[in-house]
C-alpha cells in the first residue's frame, strides 16, 4: 500500500527542499503568516485580500506550528547542504521558531515535558527490572519495586526532579519565545522572511546559495 508523501525517504525529502524556488516560497509563505496581523490591517479595505488575511490570522497559531516546523526542517537542510547559505538558514530557523512558539506558548511546557520524561523513564525502568523478577536471589525485591505502588513513587520522583531542573531551561525558552511571538517582533521577522524569500527566488547566488546545490 502506497501513501504518497509518507513513502518518501529522508534523502528524497531533503532533495526536494534543495531547490531555491521551494525555499523561496517557503520563506514568503512563512513571512506572510508571521506578518499576517500587519498585512490584515493594510489590506482590510480590500474585500478579498482583507478576508484572506483575516482567515490567516485566525488560523495563525495552529497553521503556524506546522509551517514553523517546516521552516526549521528546511533551515536545517539549507545549513547542512549549502554552507554558503547561512543567512537563509538562520532566517528560516528564526521564522520557524517564531511561528512554533505561538502555539507552544499556550501550553505549560515544563509540566508536559516533565510528565513525558517521567512516563517514559518509569516504563523503561519497569521493562529493565521486570526481566529480573524471576531471579532466585533478587527476584523478591524486584517484584516489590515493580509493583504499581513503587512504580508510581519512582514516577513522581522523576517528575519532580525533571520539572525542577528542566523547568528552568524551558521557562527561559518560553520567555524568548514570548518575545519572538509578540506582534512587533513577529511582523519584523515575517517581513524579513518575505524579503529573503524574494531574493532567493530571483537571485539565490546573492545570498550564497550554490546552484546546483551540493549533495
Amino acid at each position: 500500500m502506497q501513501f504518497g508523501v509518507f513513502d518518501l525517504t529522508l534523502d528524497e525529502i531533503m532533495l526536494f527542499f534543495q531547490d531555491p524556488w521551494v525555499v523561496g516560497w517557503v520563506l514568503i509563505g512563512s513571512g506572510i503568516l508571521a506578518a499576517a496581523w500587519l498585512l490584515e490591517n493594510i489590506t482590510d479595505p480590500i474585500p478579498l485580500l482583507g478576508w484572506i488575511f483575516d482567515i490567516i490570522v485566525k488560523l495563525g497559531s495552529f497553521l503556524g506550528f506546522i509551517i514553523g516546523a517546516l521552516d526549521i526542517l528546511v533551515g536545517y537542510v539549507v545549513y547542512t547542504t549549502n554552507p554558503g547559505g547561512t543567512l537563509v538558514a538562520a532566517v528560516l530557523i528564526v521564522t520557524g521558531f517564531t511561528l512554533v512558539m505561538r502555539l507552544l506558548d499556550k501550553f505549560p511546557l515544563a509540566l508536559l515535558f516533565a510528565l513525558a520524561v517521567a512516563i517514559f523513564a518509569t516504563f523503561t525502568i519497569y521493562g529493565f527490572l521486570s526481566a529480573y523478577a524471576s531471579d532466585p536471589l533478587i527476584g523478591g525485591y524486584i517484584s516489590q519495586i515493580i509493583s504499581l505502588k513503587w512504580m508510581a513513587v519512582i514516577g513522581v520522583i522523576i517528575f519532580c526532579v525533571v520539572y525542577v531542573l528542566g523547568g528552568l531551561v524551558i521557562k527561559l525558552i518560553q520567555l524568548i519565545g514570548k518575545i519572538f511571538a509578540s506582534r512587533p517582533v513577529s511582523v519584523l521577522v515575517g517581513l524579513a522572511a518575505i524579503a529573503v524569500g524574494v531574493v532567493v527566488i530571483l537571485s539565490p547566488v546573492t545570498l550564497g546559495l550554490v546552484i546546483p546545490w551540493p549533495t
